[in-house]
């Protein structure tokens, strides 16, 4: 028995390390459809290829004929809708001097008055720059939004938040764009009509409709 005290120790059996890591990487197969530069296809590739894409092209057609006949239906669709809720049932309604009722099928109709209105377009300079004037005449300008453009060079970002009046100054080019928002403007008109106010319709936009409302009773 060896002496410890003498720090004799007998070496233990050599062992021998096994590395047993495994490597999971699946082999690499090749692609019997690649066209690359150093690819060589055989005539059975080609052909599996083209089958391949033959396949994909018509599932693609039928995919875009699909998506058109819903498109087509979803605006006829809705056109229906609008002129079911916005015309023909509130006029029935009208000459039946009826706000609101419960038909015999148990759907609540209610027909409210809607107001919408939106800016004339870019096009039209002179319409445009009259309703902002009137706005700010009326003591509603606070709804224009203004758009400032600058163009600067690139790290010139700090300069960005100069005032319009000092970039002019200094000798840059600003832009600056005016606009309402569409249900913003809309709110005001509607504010407006209530109040018995008139809002001049050939500087606006106004769409004054009548819209059924349709719920099912529980």
């Amino acid at each position: 028995m060896p002496d410890l005290s003498k720090g004799d120790v007998r070496p233990m059996e050599e062992t021998r390390r096994v590395d047993q890591s495994v490597d999971l990487a699946p082999p690499a197969i090749e692609d019997p459809f690649d066209y690359g530069a150093d690819a060589d296809p055989d005539e059975a590739a080609i052909a599996r290829a083209f089958a391949e894409l033959d396949k994909l092209t018509l599932m693609a057609e039928r995919a875009t004929e699909q998506r058109k006949r819903a498109e087509d239906a979803l605006t006829k669709s809705k056109q229906a809708e609008d002129r079911l809720l916005l015309k023909e049932i509130p006029e029935l309604c009208a000459k039946m001097r009826l706000d609101k009722c419960t038909t015999s099928s148990g759907i609540d109709v209610v027909v409210k008055r809607e107001i919408k209105a939106s800016l004339p377009g870019h096009d039209r300079v002179e319409a445009r720059q009259g309703a902002f004037g009137w706005l700010v005449a009326n003591g509603h300008g606070g709804v224009i939004k203004n758009v400032v453009t600058v163009g600067l060079d690139r790290g010139e970002d700090a300069r960005a938040d100069e005032l319009v009046v000092e970039l002019r100054s200094k000798g840059f080019e600003a832009e600056q764009k005016k606009d309402v928002h569409a249900s913003t403007l809309g709110a005001l008109v509607r504010e407006l009509v209530a109040d018995g106010k008139i809002v001049p319709t050939n500087l606006f936009n106004i769409f004054d409709m009548k819209k059924a409302t349709l719920k099912r009773k529980d």
